[in-house]
């Protein structure tokens, strides 16, 4: 799930960029570690060297995952939000001052790193979109869709996804309860749109199934319940109010 494929490291690894280089420094932390949070008083710049940390909001018992950063993502501290480790992970850190002041120094740098913060800036607003006017089932989908055209095409058709979270963290992501991801991953497994492999691996058949799974799904509670009681007549404007 990692945000770009575009590499800041590949970048800080050809020559002339040592001066900057030297200015990164590396800090190690253990998976589910909290790198920082919104109380943090350093004002670092960090890039991901290995592993992959997540960029999360959290108010009471709720959290708002706003982006999972891989190796090359570039983020900074202050910006209200928490960072965790999701597995063991090495991250280069510089004060943000210098980092700034360096900079200029190496123009060529910004290009790809307007890239990487424009991918994640993307990727939030995804977020927020899908939160604010789709329903979960449909957000799982979509989600399903981005990471099996990333994903590792097995020999015999279908695609691997190792999404390597945990069904509480991609709840997270999705902005849902653990509870409602598991309902809706065991629907989607009775129907054969995707296979359940160990705790964090997916199996897509046919990604193209994705695209075709019907409305009604979206929202499996109501449909139950349509079920159960048909009602006479409904206002239109209310059913997409209560959606």
């Amino acid at each position: 799930m990692k945000v770009t494929s575009v590499s800041l490291l590949e970048e800080l690894e050809k020559p002339g960029y040592q001066a900057l280089r030297k200015e990164l420094r590396p800090r190690r932390y253990k998976r589910k570690a909290v790198l920082f949070d919104p109380l943090s008083e350093e004002n670092l710049v960090f890039v991901v060297r290995t592993g992959r940390v997540r960029v999360y909001l959290a108010y009471e018992d709720k959290e708002f995952c706003l982006a999972v950063l891989g190796p090359g993502d570039i983020y900074s501290t202050h910006t209200r939000a928490f960072v965790q480790a999701i597995e063991d992970a090495e991250i280069l850190v510089a004060p943000a001052e210098v980092f700034r002041s360096r900079m200029e120094a190496f123009p060529g740098l910004y290009t790809t790193m307007i890239r990487v913060l424009g991918a994640l800036l993307g990727r939030s607003i995804t977020i927020i979109d899908s939160l604010a006017f789709k329903k979960v089932g449909r957000r799982l989908l979509e989600l399903l869709s981005v990471e099996a055209a990333r994903g590792e095409p097995q020999p015999g058709g279908g695609v691997l996804l190792d999404l390597q979270l945990t069904t509480e963290q991609l709840a997270g992501v999705l902005g849902t309860t653990r509870q409602t991801l598991s309902s809706l991953l065991n629907s989607l497994s009775r129907e054969g749109v995707v296979e359940l492999r160990g705790k964090a691996g997916l199996f897509v058949p046919d990604p193209e199934r994705l695209h075709h799974v019907p409305g009604a799904w979206d929202d499996p509670k109501r449909t139950r319940k349509q079920r159960r009681k048909r009602p006479v007549m409904e206002n239109s404007c209310d059913s997409e109010n209560k959606g």
